[in-house]
Order: C-alpha cells, then structure tokens, then sequence
C-alpha cells in the first residue's frame, strides 16, 4: 500500500477530532487499498411517498436526505422505495474500487454514481432485475484520484426487509473475497450433497423412513440456501420470476414440514414421544395451511412473513421438546437430535431477529443461520447411524433372545429326535432281521423247487410234462425276482447299495439276455429286435447289476407290450482315460405312458394307475431300483412314451475298457462273404445287416418274395427270416423260399419252429436259427456247431477233479439236490445234517472242500467251522459258507469269521461248479515252451540294447537270492501278507528281463494269495524256488559267455 501523505492524516485525524458529531456528515475517503470499507452507518437516506422517484428528481432534492445514526441497516418492510446517499473521494492510487449490498433477498438495487451533478455510472440489480451477475447487488466502478462523489443507491422489496450492509473493497481485496466465498458455499453444498446421498445409498439397503425423511429435509434445505443464498440468480439467464420471488417464504414452510416429517420419523414419536406427537402433527399442518395463505397473498406481506416464522420458530420448540422426551423415554438416539436442533434453533433465532430487526444485520446474522443448518445436517447423520446402532444392537439382542429360546426348542427337540432316531434304528434292525430271516426262509425252499425243477429240464419228458415244469420254473423265478427287489430296495432306502465292478465280457452278457427275451417275446408272437454295434471284448463293470438292469426293463417291456416289437439297442463310445460309455436302448410298442403318469413311474410300490395294477401285476421296485443302480455306475436313465404308442428307455452307463480288440471286426470268417437278407419286418432286417456289415459281409436286403426272385447271383447264404408275428403267411414264404439258389440256406425263425411244423423243409435249409441274430449264432454257422439236446452243464460236470467234498445242511431236499447235481462227477460227496456231526466226520477224514450252510439247529455253521478248524485233518480245508442271507453285511461278517468264501441260496449249480472248480483245480505247472531264460525277450525289453538287457539281467540276478530268501521265511512263519509282497516285487521285476517261466509262476503264486487259496500256494512253492534256483544259475552261464545264446 502506498504510504498517505502526512498532511492529509492529520488533517483528517483532525477534522474527525474537531466535529465527531458531524462525523457521519462528511466524505468518506478511500485511501486504503488492502481493505474493505464499511458504509453501512454512513449515509443519508430519503423515503419515497407513494410515487416513484427518478435520480434526477433525488438530484433536485438532496436537501431531503436525512443522515442515518443507527448501527443497524435494516429498515424493516416497506412497499416504497428508499433512497441511499453517500460522498465518497478516491484519494488511493487504486481506480477500481467494488460496491456490495451483502444481502442478496432485495427485489430491486438500482446504483447510481454521481460526479458533478451528472451521473456517470449506474446499474440495476436484484432479484427482479437482470443486471446482477454476482449472488448479492455488486457494483463495479472505476473512481477517479481526488474527485468528489457521489453514491445513491435505491432500494425496494416486497419479500423481505430492506436490509443494506453496504460496504466498498477494492477490486483485489473484491476478488479474492469472492473466491473465498465460492469455495465456502461449495463446502456447504458439497457436504450437504454428500450427507444426502450417503443417507440415501443406505435407505436403498436398510428402507429405513427415516433415513429418506432426512434426505428430503436435506434437499429442502438446499433448495432454501440456493434461493435465499442468491445463488439462483447467478445461474438464471435473467430475472427471476415475480411469483418466485414475492413468495421466498414458501422455502421456510418446506423446510419445517420436511424436518418435522423427519422428526416424526426418526424419534418414532408416537412410541417414544407420544405427549409431544400431536402438537409437532399440528403445526405441520398448520404449516401446509400457512402454505396455503402463502400462496394466495390471502394477508399482508409482513403479516405472512410474521406467520411463517413464529410458526418456524414454535416448530422448532416443538421438535426440540419431542427429542428431550424420547431421550427422558430411554431413546438413546434423541441426543445427538437435541443437540443438532439446539444448534439449528439458535442460528435461526438469530437470523429471524435479524431479519425482523430485532438484531442487527452483520456477517454473523447473516449466516449463522446456515452454519446452523449444515452443523444439524451433519449431527442428524450421526443420529442416524446411532439409531441404526442402536436398532442393530436391539435386533442383535432379540435374536440372541430367539437364538436361546431356538436352542433351547432344539435341545428338546434334539431329546425327542433322539429318542426317535433310537426308536428307528430298533425299528430299522427289526425290519433288517425280518428281511434276512425272510430271505433266508424263502431261499432255502426256492433252492430246492428251482435245482430240482431245472434238473427235470434236462430230462426228456412229454410235452405236458415239460411245460408244467416250465410253469415251475417261471413261477419260482418270478419269486426269486420278488425277493431280490424287496432286498435291494431295503438297501437302496439304507443307503447300502454297493457296485461290485469286475472284468467282465459285454457280448457275452447281451447273449444271455436276448437268448432268455426273445424267446419269452416269440412265445407273444411278438418281433425281438438285437441292434448290436461294435464293442470291445472285455470291460470292468458291474456285471451282475447291468444284467439286472437290462432283465427289469426287457420285463417291463414284454408285460406291457401286446403286439409289435421289442428292441434292445446297443452302442458304444470310447471316452479319454480308458473310459466305454455304453448306451443301451430298449425300444417297445406297449400301452405306453403319459406325460401324467411319468411323475410317478419311478416312485417305489407304484404304477401308473389301478386300471394297470389289476391288468399288469407287479410290486412296483423294478424301475426304482433301475435308477437307483444307473446313478451308482456313474449313468444316466431316459424316457421318452407316448400313451398307445411305446416307450423308450435310454440308458447310459460309463464302464472301464479292459481289452482294446473289439468283438465284431472286419476280417473274420464272415469277410467277404455275400449274404442275402430276406426278412419282411423291416427293424429286424436292418438290425441284421448292419451286424453283418461291421464284420465285412457284402449285405443285400430284402423285403419282398417278388424282389427275391429277381436274384440271381448265387449267394454264399441265404438268411429267410419267417416272423411269428405272420404265422398266416409262413407257408407261401417257405415255398418261395426253397427255390431261391444259394450256396447255404439258413432259416431264422420267430414263434414255432418251422422243422417241427415242417418237417419235409429240412433239406432244403442247412439249419434254423431262433432269432434275433448274435454273434455266437454266427459263430456255429461258420464252425458247423449244432445243437445237441444234452444238459449243458455236462462237460463242466466231466471236467471236475476227483476230489472229497463234506456238505453240510440241516435240510434233506438241499443235501439231496446237491448229490443229484454231481452224481454224474469224479466228486465223491459227503452229506451231514448237522454241524456236530460234520466236525465228527472232519476228525477222521480229510476233505478238499467243506460246504457248510450257516443257520442250523444246536451247533451253527460258525461254531461248526471253528471247531473244524481245530482238526488236524482238515486245518487248512477250504469252507465255504451256503447261506440264503442276502445282505453284504451278512455275507461281510461270514468271511470275518473265518469263512473262505460263501455260495448264495438258492445255489444255481454253474456257480457251484465254478466254486469247485476255483478251489479244488489241480495246479498245471507252467506250459514247457515258456522258458527259463529267453535272451530275445530281454533284448525286446530294452528296445534291442544288448548292454543295458546284459546290466538288467545282472542286477535281476543279485536282487534274486535275498529276495526267494524273504519269501521263504514268510512262507515257512506263515506270513501271507508278507509273501504276498515279496511275491509281487519279484514279480515286477521280472517283467524287465528275459525270465518268462518264473514271471508266469510269479504271477500265478501272487494270484493265489490273492484268493487265498493256500493250498495251491503250497504246490506252488517249491516250483517256485526250483525255477528261481534255475534262473541264477543259467543267468550266471549266459553273462559269462560271448555271444549270448537266444534262449536256454
């Protein structure tokens, strides 16, 4: 700042000394340009009448002016204008020098700079006039150094009161105030938008009312400070509206409805403040009245802005006395709600004092009030987030009340269950007891009804002989099939269902089950249809559960099927990781299901409706226990039906490939082979082809007799195919057929057989064949194999060692079944009906095989068994268990306690032999043309390196004496588990050198400590040790000579 010269301090200093009475009377001087300059209490002022006066009539009457004495520069409310004066003279270097009225509610600010009795400068501003471009009436001016002014300054408003904190800056001091006042009213507004959106996010989580009471109380308030702040007509383009701004007061009435919503809400005033409720319902009603009155200019304007704020200020109260009674009523919450309203209340007292005149108007007055209002804002967050505490903790604090009450029901609950589930599992092994003593009742007769009832099958009787024990036979089955379904379905609902996975041979399998089904769909005069495709020789599955699937649903089938065709397809795909998935499909022309009826299909002891019950007899397990047993084989099952149409079911099961050759391949003896198919049912003839053209036969199809006779290259076969299902016609088809040229002619058939209706065709055919074709049946047509009418089961019976077997059953019929199956044998049987007395027989003689059943009166089966085992002769005996219980368990619990294997009842007599025939077989020692040492196949095993096959064979051959050491010392102790080790690690490291004979013998010993089956281990033995023995030395020969010799 420029220094003053000395002369004009002192002669201010003294003139203000001299007349301090006239002070207000005289020029203001402007010397200080780092300062703002007040006016507010140095001017003259003049009230106009009811005309409006021109500056030029102000000029012509200065003398009028009246100076101002008071401190305060409000003038209350007027409808006239008022005039303001002031001499001002620039004496500072500065010419830009700024004019404010701080209070931006005027209607009209008119500024008019004199000099010389002529006006050089002047503008109109205020709310309804569109030269302010700043929030409050701002003039600009530039003052010349040294010359005598003169500022006057009119003022009118019908909103508010004339209220003039005139002062002057200069420009610098100007600007930089107003960007601090920018800055100060985005803070105000930032924060307010924060709080409000902020609020607003958790009410969209929590749709707590409060929480969006406060929003709207928020968005009121900004609304009032952007009208009242003058911040609308920054941003309008030009004057605001007359009605907008005649009626500012309308701002105050949203805010103290909104804030009273927000107290209603927030204090839950009707619970916790419920004296001071209807008072704060009745003043916002008495401000929407106000509103209303507001609105229509229905009183004075001074009167309406009188109402509108007594009514605010007795709101206010009114709000603070509800906080102060919810607190007194234990509502923590309403603390920071006094707090924030006690804030508010003072700064807008004050500020209503000041607007009334009451206070004077200064920058505390001024906004006092709004720092009031964002310090509420702020504070009824916090109120906010302590409510939500605290209604947390209340709900924390209920559901821990509830959690207690729950624990405590539970805990009964848990008592009860318990003494339920104790109930349920006595319950569970009654009815497991119920079922083991059932099936073990009912096994045992069905032994004997289905053994002796099949040994009359191989014996030639009349034909009404035969069928009655055919009807035996079925009807037996079909029990047998009861109890099975009642059995795995006890399972299933236990969850003890098991898959047994072994290596099985799939073609083998579907020959059984389309042999058994097509001759039962032939016996309805009904089509069997076998769409066989490519698969491998042998896989790992359940063998046993796929059958059992496959014979539910072929069943199924055939009962629902009257007429039409039954199909069972089969495909298969490889998958990665040594994966088959095989998908069957069973094809039928049925009764068919509807979309209804399918809901329950697959519901156990239920079919579709009691029409069907009574036509279809059933129990109902089949399909259930089908699914049950597809989901446990990692499968799928499907089904499509239509009511009268048929059903299909698609299942799909993923087994493991064991054997990488398949079954049905080109280059067999059918390649090339021409073949001539006639067969008038089209699925069957196309089924037919198909299998032959995947072995490499040249196929050709027929349909018709017409067609066939106009053929005529010589075929090597003829297939005819003559369907039950056309029995009318099969007469004019045979007749037809025989004059058709072709090397063989075979007949397939389906219902009676041609030969026995016909026995003059015989040599016109080279044989008849059921269908549906197979590749077995292929097989003898190719190999000349017939079927000789003798019991199949012979060459097995013929094939069994000459060995001593104890059978042992409390039941005649079974131990009389029993010695009518092996009388044909070398077997010499011994029969007991009790266990003592096998145990006396076991002292003095010495059995290969003891058979010994497991529930028998006085000493059982396990008692009998143990003191067997106690004998010297039969120590080491095998025992097999017979026992009719079906259950894993049971079957578990029997090989625990000493059994080496158990033979299922009813016992069918292909398992028994095999049973015999697996623990009884006389050792075959290793075939002579596996050699001791074979040096060609320790070169092949080191891809033909002569060095490293000569160091394999070296380190074979010091490995070999400790380790026929350890494996003698645990044969001699007994050991077998151990053995069992030692043999397997020899075992693996013979398969890296050229000892094909003692690899073979390894491999057998290992297998036969697998299965337990010790005595053959004892044979096994001391080949064993002889051929290792035989190794080393001819090992040690062969290091030792060069060239080595190929074999030795």
């Amino acid at each position: 700042m420029r220094v003053v010269p000395l002369f004009w301090i002192t002669l201010i200093s003294a003139l203000m000394l001299w007349a301090s009475d006239c002070y207000a009377q005289s020029t203001i001087q402007l010397f200080d340009e780092d300062a703002k300059v007040d006016l507010s209490s140095n001017f003259a002022l003049f009230y106009e009448a009811d005309e409006q006066l021109t500056i030029s009539d102000i000029l012509n009457r200065r003398q009028d002016f009246q100076w101002y004495t008071e401190d305060n520069p409000n003038f209350g409310f007027r409808d006239n204008g008022l005039w303001l004066t002031n001499k001002i003279s620039n004496v500072s270097n500065l010419n830009s020098w700024v004019f404010t009225i701080d209070f931006s509610q005027l209607d009209k600010v008119d500024f008019y700079l004199v000099a010389d009795g002529a006006v050089i400068l002047q503008s109109h501003q205020g709310k309804l006039q569109s030269e302010q471009i700043f929030r409050i009436p701002t003039l600009r001016a530039d003052l010349p150094v040294a010359t005598p002014l003169e500022l006057y300054i009119r003022i009118q408003s019908h909103s508010s009161s004339l209220i003039v904190p005139l002062s002057v800056s200069p420009e610098p001091v100007h600007s930089l105030g107003s960007q601090l006042d920018s800055t100060l009213w985005g803070l105000f507004y930032g924060g307010l938008c924060i709080l409000a959106i902020y609020n607003l996010v958790i009410f969209l989580s929590v749709r707590e009312t409060s929480l969006i009471a406060y929003v709207g109380y928020i968005m009121a308030v900004i609304l009032w400070q952007f009208v009242w702040g003058g911040h609308m007509q920054v941003f309008a383009s030009g004057a605001l509206p007359a009605w907008l701004a005649e009626h500012t007061e309308l701002i105050f009435v949203i805010i103290g409805i909104s804030s009273g919503l927000f107290t209603m809400f927030f204090l839950e005033t009707a619970e916790h403040a419920k004296t001071a409720h209807p008072v704060v319902v009745t003043l916002m009603i008495v401000q929407a009245v106000l509103a209303i009155v507001c609105v229509g200019n229905l009183v004075p304007t001074i009167w309406k802005h009188n109402l509108v704020y007594g009514v605010g200020i007795a709101s206010i109260c009114s709000y603070i006395y509800a906080g102060f009674e919810a607190f007194f009523n234990r509502f923590q919450p309403a603390r920071y709600f006094i707090f924030a309203w006690s804030m508010l209340s003072i700064g807008a007292l004050i500020g209503i004092l000041s607007l009334t005149g009451l206070l004077p108007s200064n920058q505390f007055t001024t906004y006092c009030f709004q720092v009031g209002v964002f310090l509420e804002a702020a504070l009824f967050s916090l109120a906010l987030m302590e409510k939500s505490r605290s209604q947390l903790e209340a709900e924390v604090e209920q559901a821990t009340d509830d959690l207690r009450n729950n624990m405590e029901l539970i805990e009964e609950q848990n008592a009860r269950l318990d003494i339920a589930r104790k109930d349920a599992i006595k319950a569970s092994n009654v009815k497991s007891q119920f079922l083991a003593n059932m099936s073990h009742e009912i096994r045992t007769p069905l032994n004997a009804i289905l053994g002796f009832s099949r040994e009359l099958g191989n014996v030639s009787l009349p034909a009404d002989q035969q069928e009655q024990v055919r009807i035996i036979n079925t009807a037996a089955d079909n029990l047998l099939s009861i109890v099975n379904d009642v059995l795995d379905f006890s399972k299933i609902e236990a969850g003890k269902l098991q898959i047994n996975n072994q290596p099985f041979y799939p073609n083998q399998l579907l020959e059984e089950m389309v042999t058994i089904m097509s001759k039962s769909a032939h016996t309805k005069r009904l089509e069997f249809v076998f769409d066989l495709a490519p698969l491998p020789e042998k896989l790992i599955g359940d063998l046993f559960r796929i059958k059992q699937i496959l014979n539910n649903l072929l069943s199924n089938a055939l009962k629902f099927t009257s007429s039409g065709t039954i199909k069972l397809g089969v495909q298969g795909k490889a998958l990665a990781h040594g994966i088959h998935e095989i998908v069957f499909t069973i094809e039928d022309t049925g009764i068919g299901i509807s979309r209804h009826d399918l809901k329950k299909l697959f519901s156990a002891f239920s079919q579709v409706d009691d029409a069907l019950n009574r036509s279809y007899q059933g129990t109902g397990l089949g399909l259930v226990i089908c699914r049950e047993l597809v989901r446990l084989m990692r499968g799928t099952i499907e089904l499509r039906s239509d009511p009268g149409l048929g059903s299909t079911f698609t299942i799909t099961l993923r087994t493991n490939q064991l054997s990488q050759k398949y079954a049905m391949e080109p280059g067999g003896d059918w390649q090339d082979k021409r073949v001539v198919i006639f067969d008038p049912v089209p699925q069957t003839r196309q089924a037919s082809a198909r299998m032959l053209k995947c072995m490499g036969a040249k196929v050709t199809s027929v349909e018709s007799l017409p067609f066939l006779k106009t053929l005529t290259d010589n075929p090597d076969y003829l297939f005819a195919t003559v369907p039950g299902s056309m029995l009318a016609s099969r007469d004019a088809m045979l007749s037809e057929v025989i004059q058709f040229a072709a090397k063989k002619r075979i007949l397939w058939y389906s219902g009676p057989e041609p030969f026995n209706q016909y026995p003059s065709l015989t040599p016109h055919f080279h044989s008849q064949v059921r269908m549906p074709i197979t590749l077995s049946k292929l097989e003898d047509l190719q190999h000349h194999k017939t079927n000789l009418h003798k019991n199949p089961m012979q060459h097995k019976l013929n094939s069994l060692p000459s060995i001593r077997i104890l059978a042992v059953d409390d039941m005649e019929m079974n131990l009389k079944l029993l010695s009518t199956w092996l009388a044909g044998s070398s077997i010499e049987l011994t029969v007991s009906m009790s266990g003592q007395d096998a145990v006396n027989r076991c002292q003095v003689t010495e059995y290969d095989l003891i058979l010994m059943d497991v529930q028998m009166p006085g000493m059982d089966g396990l008692q009998a068994s143990r003191a067997i085992r106690k004998t010297p002769l039969n120590l080491g005996t095998p025992i097999i268990a017979v026992t009719a219980h079906a259950f894993k368990e049971e079957q578990e619990r029997l090989l625990a306690s000493g059994m080496d294997d158990y033979l299922p009842k009813p016992i069918e007599v292909s398992t028994l032999l095999d049973l015999i025939r697996r623990w009884c077989e006389t050792h075959t020692p290793a075939p002579q043309q596996a050699d001791t040492l074979d040096w060609e196949l320790a070169i092949a095993r080191t891809n033909h390196n002569d060095e490293t096959a000569r160091e394999l064979l070296a380190d074979f051959i010091r490995l070999l004496p400790e380790a026929v050491h350890q494996i003698e010392t645990a044969w001699h102790a007994r050991h077998y588990s151990e053995l069992l080790n030692q043999v397997h690690r020899l075992h693996g490291a013979s398969c890296y050198t050229g000892v094909p004979r003692l690899q073979s013998l390894a491999d057998e010993l290992e297998g036969a400590l697998k299965r337990k089956q010790y005595m053959l281990v004892a044979e096994l033995m001391t080949v064993f040790i002889e051929e290792a023995n035989q190794v080393q030395r001819k090992a040690a020969d062969l290091l030792s000579a060069t060239p080595a010799p190929a074999k030795s």
